[in-house]
């Protein structure tokens, strides 16, 4: 498992508005994305790696405790 967005902005010595700045976001959206990574899009995700410059592989972009969330109510609906 790879590394946080929160982490990977830790290792590149960003702040919130200085690297949502570098994204082309507003710093609430970045902020949106530390807490729920997996509403980022493909080329979304992409361009982080490509501005922090830490390789895709090593950064977590899936939210474990959401994605569960989600599957759990879905199971619940189909009860």
């Amino acid at each position: 498992m790879g590394m946080t967005l929160k982490q990977a902005r830790h290792l590149t010595d960003l702040s919130q508005e200085k690297l949502a700045d570098l994204l082309g976001v507003h710093r609430h959206t970045y902020m949106k994305w530390e807490r729920n990574p997996d509403e980022m899009t493909i080329g979304e995700a992409k361009h982080f790696s490509k501005v922090t410059g830490i390789p895709i592989d090593d950064i977590n972009f899936f939210d474990i405790h959401s994605t569960l969330s989600r599957s759990m109510r879905g199971v619940a609906n189909e009860s």
